[in-house]
């Protein structure tokens, strides 16, 4: 079990990181979280089905507990940390725009109900397929798809109305 849990780090950690990242707009508290997943699964290995994917079971435990944190912190997170921005832009113009659309982007993001963020973190920042969706969620596919479409739909119209979105 050891190296089935190694080799689940090892895959999925990043994407959990940037799930719980995205949640609470706090590195610490996300990289928490992520230890805090990996360390659930170990203690609850006996409820993993090893005939599925290890995917979808990680990502409703990280999901799980980023709700909790998210009920218990009732606060918007307010951090902004260099590692929202993956590429840095050339220039020092170019590169204050483009926080300052991260910025536009997480706060509108966090405004967006959870039943659509979560949707939305699980397919653009973990990159989860819709199946894993449906597995990490408990969820129809065509919930998840309404819930996608939805909350695409929020956010875009949420962004337009704002002067900063550049």
């Amino acid at each position: 079990m050891q190296k089935m849990l190694h080799d689940m780090v090892e895959t999925y950690g990043d994407r959990i990181y940037r799930l719980a990242l995205r949640y609470t707009g706090d590195c610490f508290q996300a990289q928490d979280i992520t230890q805090e997943t990996f360390l659930r699964a170990f203690q609850h290995q006996n409820r993993f089905d090893r005939s599925k994917p290890a995917g979808p079971w990680l990502f409703k435990i990280a999901t799980n507990l980023c709700r909790n944190w998210l009920r218990d912190s009732r606060e918007i997170p307010v951090s902004y940390s260099e590692e929202f921005n993956q590429s840095a832009a050339p220039g020092p113009e170019e590169h204050y725009l483009a926080k300052e659309r991260e910025k536009v982007l997480v706060d509108t993001l966090h405004q967006l109900p959870v039943i659509y963020r979560e949707v939305i973190l699980l397919k653009h920042v973990s990159e989860l397929s819709y199946y894993e969706i449906c597995e990490a969620l408990d969820l129809e596919l065509t919930l998840v798809k309404n819930r996608l479409y939805r909350g695409r739909k929020m956010l875009k119209e949420a962004l337009e109305k704002q002067e900063r979105w550049i």
